[in-house]
């Protein structure tokens, strides 16, 4: 016989796989921050995957498409997809590269600007919310281990290309 918990109103059995499995916890903080911090954006017509596009371009002088592809570690139309709205809603527009016109370069509109600076910063806003209860101390050990569980599955790239 086995203990049943109540998490959001279901019951689970403490014995089954994911109730003790490490991803399956990462993917649920990642999928609360994200329902989280949409509903902090939504007033402001955008979604989690916008901000963080606009984020990364607001403090530049100009991104490239490729470059914020790399940084968001995202597939290319799918960030094709994010800028083309983010065009269309008149937050960005697509400059030439002044060495190179093949290549274009990611900006804020003057209009984006002025709207960006009115759209508080999920993260500012969520965070203490979800670290109520947490030291600083269990943060940083469970930053640590993350980052160590990063890097490990980051090197199966690098034995991928020794093969």
């Amino acid at each position: 016989m086995y203990l049943k918990l109540l998490w959001g109103g279901i019951q689970i059995d403490p014995t089954d796989v994911f109730v003790n499995n490490l991803g399956h916890w990462i993917r649920r903080v990642y999928h609360e921050i994200t329902i989280r911090t949409n509903e902090v954006l939504r007033p402001h017509g955008l979604a989690r995957s916008q901000w963080e596009v606009l984020y990364r371009i607001a403090s530049s002088d100009g991104v490239t498409q490729k470059d914020l592809q790399t940084a968001m570690k995202v597939e290319s139309g799918t960030l094709t997809g994010i800028v083309d709205s983010l065009v269309k809603k008149g937050w960005l527009f697509r400059q030439e590269h002044p060495r190179d016109r093949r290549i274009k370069l990611l900006r804020m509109t003057e209009q984006g600007h002025q709207k960006w600076l009115g759209i508080p910063n999920p993260i500012d806003v969520l965070r203490p919310h979800m670290m109520k209860g947490i030291t600083p101390e269990e943060e940083s050990f469970v930053v640590k281990l993350l980052q160590k569980a990063v890097s490990n599955l980051d090197s199966l790239d690098e034995k991928e290309e020794d093969k």
